[in-house]
C-alpha cells in the first residue's frame, strides 16, 4: 500500500506526518518517505534545471521508482509519503517547467497505467493560515491560494482514477485546524486504511 500525503505550503501536511510517524515508530512494515529534492540539487550543483522540463522528470522519476518497487521487492510493505507524484505535477504546473495541457494531460496516462494501485490520498487543507516551520529554496515560489487551485484541479479531473475501488484507490481530505482534534481525525483516517483496510 502506498498513501500519499499532500497539501499546499503551510497546510499542516509535514506536522502530521511527523504526528503519523511518532505514532507509528514501531510498525516495521511502514516506511516514512521524503524525497529530498532540494538536497540532491544543492550537492549535484544543478540548480539550474529548475524550472525546466528537466526538473520536472527529476521530481517524477522518483516517484514512478517507488511505484514500481512496491510492485515487487517492497510489495509487503507500507509507503508515506510526505508529498508524492500530486505534488510534483502541482509544483511543475504551477512553476511552468512544461505547458500545462500536457501536464494534466501526462498525469492523467500515470494514473489510468497499472503502476498507480493501491495508492491512497490524503490531503490535508488548512482550517487556518500558518507560517511554516522550516523554509527551503522554493518558498521564494509559494502562493498556497494557487498550488490549492491546481490541486483541486489535479483531483477533480482525475477523481475517479484517484477513488478507484477496482483499483484500490482512494481519496480522503482532512481539515487541519492546527489543534489535537484534527491530529486525532489524522490518526483515525491513517488507521483504518493501513489496519482496518477494505481492499486487504
Amino acid at each position: 500500500m502506498i498513501i500519499l500525503i499532500e497539501g499546499s505550503q503551510g497546510s499542516g501536511k509535514s506536522h502530521m506526518v511527523n504526528f503519523l510517524k511518532k505514532r507509528c515508530r514501531l510498525d516495521k512494515n511502514i516506511i516514512f518517505y521524503k524525497y529530498q529534492h532540494v538536497s540532491h540539487l544543492k550537492n549535484l550543483n544543478i540548480e539550474e534545471i529548475e524550472p525546466n522540463d528537466s526538473f520536472h522528470y527529476f521530481t517524477v522519476s522518483n516517484t514512478l521508482t517507488i511505484l514500481e518497487l512496491h510492485k515487487t521487492v517492497l510489495k509487503d510493505k507500507i509507503f508515506v509519503f510526505d508529498r508524492g507524484v500530486f505534488s510534483a505535477y502541482a509544483w511543475s504546473i504551477m512553476r511552468k517547467r512544461l505547458g500545462s495541457d500536457a501536464l494534466y494531460n501526462e498525469i492523467s496516462r500515470l494514473l489510468v497505467s497499472d503502476l498507480y494501485r493501491d495508492c491512497h490520498v490524503i490531503r490535508v487543507k488548512s482550517g487556518k493560515d500558518s507560517t511554516r516551520a522550516h523554509s527551503d529554496l522554493f518558498d521564494r515560489y509559494a502562493d498556497t491560494v494557487k498550488e490549492d487551485f491546481i490541486f483541486d484541479t489535479l483531483f477533480d479531473k482525475n477523481m475517479d482514477l484517484i477513488d478507484n475501488g477496482f483499483k484500490h484507490n482512494s481519496y480522503t481530505e482532512v481539515s487541519n485546524e492546527k489543534d489535537s482534534l484534527s491530529e486525532a481525525i489524522m490518526w483515525q483516517t491513517f488507521n483504518k486504511l493501513v489496519y482496518q483496510n477494505e481492499y486487504k
